[in-house]
């Protein structure tokens, strides 16, 4: 019989532990304008300790002559101008700040914005662990605008420690994107086209066609790309009609899931409040204010002043105080911190806020956000998530600014890059169009550097296709 033993050793290890202030105070930081509203207006209903004391919003509304509240709008004011509704002019119904072909004006917002809160909602009904939810919605949050996910599992793992402060293992990242992408609709989390219409094709009903479909995708997916179907037929066997219907199918299917998800969405959801106000006063400098003012919370004065004999009572008293002196000193502090953040960026990119021209942006990440501001990198990763600025030009996604270099020893941005890539192949000639090698050399003769695989790399990523299939003949 084997001899039995016990043995005794100790491991030091090195882990992350967030209180449960700063869990609370993370959830604040997260939020956008109308949520922070809302959450303070919770707070205030079921803590009897917190009171607002003024509101800024309320004292903002004006006086009319009487002394009554000014509530008209500036149609309104332009309607009292006529008559009746029928002596309005056309272009007073329907004025906008900018012309039929003006671009520039156009708000900048993500375009899967409203994707996001039904993936998470479809996360929280699985019931999963709390740090595996965690994953998933860093996943969920890092889909293109297409709803594809290209990023490895051990990438959003740098990049979920780098921001959050939070190390995953990789094993566990893979299984939390294996989660996003057996969500509805079927293709999200997809790492490329095929593989998203590869992931549409396994949820339909096994039938020929669908069969057919899938084999023109796995095997044969560049030649179909490139419309070489008499090669496709071939290398398969399928007869004409056969091939027809595998065609309806792979016709049937979306390419992309994202744009599907915001149609579910309700205005509700798609309507997007600034968190920020930037302006240009006429000595150039730029200006930035929050969009809706920070009330003036205190705690109610009979819990400062209230004394029970009861301890039960005592005890109510003091835990309702300090909770509500504890969403005082958050509320302010995310307001610091937020403030502190967008005044960074609007010092790291001076030309932009001149211009608020996409080619004018300068590579930017977080790390250099954090330094600028003083502030801790996973701070400044909360304070600018879901985020917008209302700017003279329109609306500005804060996650829209940030973009990397193209290289490491290169001060231009991706955008920049992309905006004359762009440029050039709308002015290319239709019937001789460029090739990459030809991008490139224009690029470089505007002072661009790039390589070639990179003027590759970055039309793929606008939807640009290759010279050959540009060609009209």
């Amino acid at each position: 019989m084997a001899a039995q033993s016990q043995s005794l050793s100790q491991q030091q290890q090195l882990s992350l532990r967030l209180s449960p202030q700063q869990m609370r105070f993370g959830r604040l930081l997260e939020m956008s304008a109308p949520e922070f509203e809302e959450a303070l207006g919770i707070a205030v209903d079921e803590n009897p300790a917190l009171e607002i004391v003024s509101d800024p919003a309320a004292e903002a509304v004006p006086k009319d002559d009487e002394g009554h509240d000014f509530t008209e709008s500036s149609d309104d004011l332009q309607r009292a101008d006529y008559g009746s509704d029928d002596d309005v002019p056309y272009y007073r119904t329907n004025i906008s700040n900018r012309s039929a072909d003006d671009v520039t004006y156009q708000p900048d917002v993500a375009d899967n914005s409203a994707a996001i809160p039904t993936l998470e909602r479809q996360v929280d009904e699985l019931d999963l662990p709390e740090d595996l939810r965690e994953l998933a919605l860093f996943a969920a949050a890092s889909l293109d605008n297409n709803g594809y996910l290209t990023r490895t599992p051990q990438t959003l793992a740098d990049d979920m420690a780098m921001s959050l402060g939070i190390d995953p293992d990789t094993a566990q990242m893979a299984k939390a994107i294996e989660i996003i992408r057996s969500l509805e609709p079927a293709g999200i989390g997809a790492r490329d086209l095929r593989d998203c219409l590869l992931l549409q094709l396994a949820r339909l009903t096994p039938s020929q066609a669908v069969s057919d479909a899938t084999d023109i995708i796995n095997k044969e997916f560049y030649l179909f790309a490139n419309r070489k179907f008499k090669k496709v037929r071939t290398d398969l066997h399928l007869e004409e009609s056969r091939f027809e219907e595998a065609i309806k199918v792979i016709k049937s299917l979306n390419p992309k899931p994202a744009v599907e998800l915001e149609n579910t969405e309700d205005d509700r959801m798609r309507h997007i409040s600034p968190d920020f106000i930037i302006d240009t006063d006429t000595d150039g400098a730029v200006n930035v204010s929050m969009a809706g003012r920070l009330p003036e919370l205190a705690v109610e004065e009979s819990f400062r002043r209230h004394k029970s004999s009861d301890s039960a009572t005592e005890t109510f008293i003091k835990a309702r105080r300090n909770e509500a002196e504890e969403f005082i000193g958050m509320a302010r502090r995310r307001q610091d911190t937020l403030m502190a953040v967008m005044n960074a960026i609007v010092k790291l990119q001076p030309e932009y806020f001149m211009t608020y021209d996409r080619a004018s942006l300068r590579p930017m990440v977080l790390r250099q956000v954090a330094e600028a501001s003083g502030i801790n990198l996973s701070v400044v990763s909360r304070a600018t998530a879901g985020k917008y600025a209302l700017t003279p030009r329109g609306m500005v996604e804060l996650k829209s600014l940030f973009s990397e270099s193209v290289s490491d020893d290169s001060d231009v941005s991706v955008y920049k890059i992309e905006h004359a890539l762009r440029r050039l192949v709308d002015g290319e000639d239709k019937t001789a169009p460029l090739s990459d090698d030809a991008i490139t050399a224009e690029l470089a003769a505007e002072g661009l550097k790039i390589a070639r695989r990179t003027v590759a790399k970055y039309r793929e990523r606008l939807g640009i296709q290759p010279a050959r299939l540009r060609k009209i003949e």
